[in-house]
């Protein structure tokens, strides 16, 4: 019997582009395990901490890190070297108590931006699927390939849900709607925040358009709900392109 060989490694050149690597000063890359973010918009942790954060030089060093059980995504210990993480995740170094948010920066280009301790054990995740279960209960997938059930009954596809870790308790809803402030997760202003002028439903196959207030349009997926006119959740997007230089 034939067996199936796990692939951990990637040429550097091949990478998503969402990922910042310098691709010509070695040949091989991590590849991010499945099951949760796609590979397009998502890194390795081991990736995260050696390319980006700088916890060591070596694979070797970064496997040694992880296997302290210092490192936490979401509010749980990571030790899997090729755990995927991207964006709004959150990552804590809990020997030094910081944490970073992963968002897009201006250039679509994954980033971790440090996080304020006031916000680092609340996730926001963006609804794309949802169907009713037995008992009446609806089962919520998210951006993240995260999931849960839930009695509430106002929260639809497009929505996104503010969540206390590691508890993955809903604490605010985010509707995609008129009047709604969104962080663009795509197209030319990726990385910006703009605030809903209306929605364009369409009745053929093409996406359905958001306009916005500041004067663009943009396809409904890259819309990311993060405030409306009773609440909002902070981001430190004024960051963002400092971490990416």
């Amino acid at each position: 019997m034939k067996v199936r060989q796990t692939i951990n490694r990637t040429k550097r050149m091949m990478v998503s582009k969402t990922v910042i690597l310098p691709r010509k000063e070695y040949f091989w890359g991590v590849t991010p395990r499945e099951g949760r973010h796609n590979k397009t918009n998502s890194m390795a942790i081991l990736t995260l901490l050696r390319d980006y954060l700088k916890l060591g030089d070596k694979e070797r060093e970064i496997t040694r890190v992880l296997n302290e059980g210092i490192v936490l995504v979401d509010g749980k210990t990571v030790k899997d070297r090729r755990f995927s993480v991207g964006f709004m995740d959150v990552i804590t170094i809990s020997k030094t108590g910081e944490s970073y948010r992963i968002l897009f920066d201006m250039k679509g280009r994954l980033v971790p931006v440090k996080e304020t301790a006031g916000n680092a054990d609340k996730k926001p995740v963006k609804v794309t699927g949802k169907h009713t279960i037995a008992g009446g209960k609806d089962q919520l997938a998210f951006h993240d390939g995260q999931n849960m059930i839930t009695d509430r009954k106002d929260v639809q596809n497009g929505d996104v849900v503010l969540l206390k870790l590691p508890e993955k308790e809903i604490v605010d809803l985010f509707k995609l709607q008129q009047g709604s402030k969104v962080f663009l997760t795509g197209g030319r202003h990726v990385g910006s925040t703009a605030t809903i002028k209306g929605i364009e439903v369409k009745e053929s196959s093409a996406r359905n358009l958001v306009y916005l207030e500041e004067g663009y349009s943009t396809v409904v997926d890259y819309a990311f709900p993060i405030g409306n006119q009773r609440s909002a959740f902070h981001l430190p997007a004024a960051e963002i392109d400092e971490v990416a230089k």
